[in-house]
């Protein structure tokens, strides 16, 4: 290292040291939570926490409140200060041997937003979202997003995060269904309101679930004793990350037409990522910051360059390396058939193609592929290509490419993830943090063992309630929209999965239910409707927790009565009366004691739903929307869709699925 490098990097730490949001020398250390712009939960005590040297006092200031203590023999410290009402900006000091000071700290309204992708669901790809990102500036909205990360026992803080006021531009990749959740909040209540996201695409309910109920419940015991099954090399991996390196070179575009000449794309001889279409290759270390990407000399034929990734990964890790074929315009690849490279090294890789009609991350891709110790090629055929199905179908446009990417991971490829390791990593670290509730979107994860989710999700409920140390704060629950399958008298994990959100609805106290089954799209996982489901979340909290008065909830049923042949079905929730979303009520099967479903005919009669049909003269059981995307359309006249529900309590499809 050069004098003038050492004096730049010795400047740029003093530089960073002294910053006014920076602990000086000696300084009390916080969780990542506390940071400007944050917000803390009015009304309730507020606890400030931390570590200092064994013994330090450490004095804490926000607005006119302080408290004093003394960092404990094992450097811990905390203080508890008085409920305040909704205010700010104010200043929160933390004084020991040096200090802290966060400022434009607000009191007000804090949620928790958790579960899988369609809460990762960015703003900006929600149906109204450019809508809403135009009127999206507000200084009295903020988030904190909890990095991912994976744990085997619990976490005392987050990885490095702060508060983000809400603008066009930090909301863009926000949460669509927690943006909307906490602005129809903000409207109504009109006093600042926090939101912290920590959610994962992908993951199983029992990811975020603590360890005690899934060891101590029969039905979710299989659970625990799949992972204990799961390799030495698995349990390594998700609890430090394994080390790969991987290299690759000579990129060809392999013609469509026999004995054509390969087009090569790029070979990295001349020390540079350039392809020959015009664009290059692009890696971006936001999603691996323990990997690099360079280029290394000897290439392929013992000269030249090659590209390696290497370094450190573990399961929260997102290393995609990524070619843009032109960089203005998309590249008609139709006269070619695949695309064949050389690759070595230790590791794993998926291949994909990247066209601009695929938006939700579903694009045609590979298996896994595996590098090797010496040099090994590959071939990717295009029409071997597949999409995944869990979002939209498209059809693959050779003819519109915008390029293609290969994402990197170990030698173990896409190994299993501990249970509870995000409760321990994403959620452990949150609980002294005081906050109002949790809105909660998952479930896709779990629909194959959705009766073991009746278990599941209460469980999981409880056991945050019990690390929060409040037994009873509200948790709402977004309902499964609907998705796949239309037809009505097949068995549907998904109708399951629902009843069982339902289910949870009726025996855990204070929990929510956002009904969705109108929002979805069947062909598509990743619905962009997203502020409806927000709505209807704030809704909630906004009839109950906040006590007003309006309807919050859609047409729940209640019980059933037969007579003449007819089932009359009654509701909570009926609000200003049923309606019916179209000329006549959809949705509604019913069967006889030989458990055959007929399609039924269904009206509407005050606050109940008549439902019969002439080919089911004794009627025994009544469905409404029991499909992975069924046709129903009661609502009530305030706008809002009944549930999907069951009269039966005959055995379900899932109910051995463990």
């Amino acid at each position: 290292m050069s004098y003038l490098s050492l004096i730049r990097k010795v400047f740029v730490i003093f530089s960073l040291l002294f910053a006014f949001n920076a602990p000086i020398f000696g300084a009390p250390h916080v969780s990542h939570l506390f940071s400007d712009h944050m917000v803390l939960q009015r009304e309730m005590p507020i606890r400030i926490w931390g570590t200092a040297d064994a013994g330090e006092s450490i004095r804490v200031t926000l607005a006119a409140e302080s408290r004093n203590t003394t960092a404990s023999g094992h450097g811990h410290w905390s203080v508890v200060l008085p409920p305040m009402p909704a205010g700010g900006p104010f200043l929160l000091e933390i004084r020991g041997n040096g200090a802290l000071r966060f400022k434009d700290v607000m009191i007000g309204e804090v949620w928790v937003a958790s579960g899988q992708s369609n809460m990762t669901y960015a703003l900006s790809g929600a149906t109204t979202g450019p809508q809403a990102l135009l009127q999206a500036d507000d200084s009295q909205l903020r988030f904190f997003t909890v990095p991912k990360r994976i744990a085997l026992s619990n976490r005392s803080d987050t990885l490095a995060g702060s508060w983000q006021l809400c603008s066009s531009e930090t909301a863009r990749e926000f949460s669509a269904v927690a943006y909307f959740f906490a602005r129809d909040l903000r409207r109504a209540l009109n006093i600042p309101v926090g939101v912290i996201l920590t959610a994962w695409p992908g993951t199983a309910a029992e990811e975020w679930t603590p360890p005690g109920p899934l060891k101590s419940e029969p039905i979710l015991q299989p659970i625990v004793e799949r992972w204990n099954r799961s390799s030495a090399a698995d349990k390594s991996f998700a609890a430090k990350g394994h080390g790969f390196s991987l290299e690759f070179d000579d990129f060809e575009l392999q013609p469509a037409e026999p004995g054509a000449t390969p087009t090569i794309l790029s070979n990295f001889d001349q020390g540079s990522s350039q392809v020959s279409t015009g664009g290059s290759w692009s890696y971006s270390w936001s999603g691996a910051p323990d990997t690099l990407f360079t280029l290394v000399t000897p290439g392929r034929h013992g000269k030249g360059y090659a590209a390696q990734i290497s370094g450190v990964l573990d399961a929260a890790s997102d290393s995609r390396w990524e070619v843009q074929l032109h960089p203005h315009a998309p590249t008609d690849l139709s006269t070619y058939s695949g695309v064949r490279f050389w690759v070595r090294g230790s590791g794993a890789f998926v291949f994909q193609s990247l066209q601009p009609t695929i938006t939700d991350w579903d694009n045609y891709r590979t298996e896994i592929l595996y590098g090797a110790p010496a040099w090994k090629q590959i071939t990717i055929k295009f029409n071997n290509l597949k999409q995944q199905g869990w979002g939209v179908s498209h059809n693959l446009t050779l003819d519109q490419m915008s390029g293609f990417s290969i994402s990197a991971m170990t030698a173990l490829g896409d190994p299993p993830r501990p249970p509870s390791g995000l409760f321990f990593a994403m959620v452990a670290p949150l609980v002294q943090y005081r906050i109002r509730g949790a809105i909660w979107y998952q479930g896709e994860s779990n629909t194959q063992r959705a009766f073991q989710y009746r278990t599941l999700l209460p469980s999981l409920i409880q056991g945050w309630r019990s690390a929060w140390q409040e037994p009873d704060f509200p948790f709402l629950i977004v309902q499964l929209p609907n998705q796949g399958n239309t037809e009505e008298f097949a068995d549907s994990w998904w109708a399951e999965l629902r009843e069982a959100q339902l289910v949870t609805l009726k025996a855990v106290p204070n929990t929510g239910l956002a009904v969705t089954i109108d929002v979805g799209e069947a062909s598509n996982l990743h619905p962009p409707r997203k502020e409806e489901i927000g709505s209807r979340l704030a809704l909630w909290a906004l009839g109950t927790t906040y006590g007003q008065n309006l309807e919050y909830c859609g047409p729940l049923y209640l019980h059933s009565k037969t007579e003449n042949g007819e089932v009359q079905i009654s509701f909570t929730h009926v609000g200003a009366g049923l309606a019916v979303h179209g000329d006549s009520l959809n949705g509604f099967t019913i069967a006889g004691a030989d458990k055959k479903f007929h399609r039924a005919t269904a009206r509407i009669e005050g606050d109940a739903v008549v439902v019969s049909s002439t080919d089911v003269p004794a009627p025994a059981a009544v469905r409404y929307g029991w499909a992975d995307s069924p046709d129903c359309n009661l609502f009530n006249k305030d706008g809002l869709p009944a549930s999907p529900f069951r009269t039966d309590d005959w055995p379900a499809a899932t109910v051995s699925n463990r």
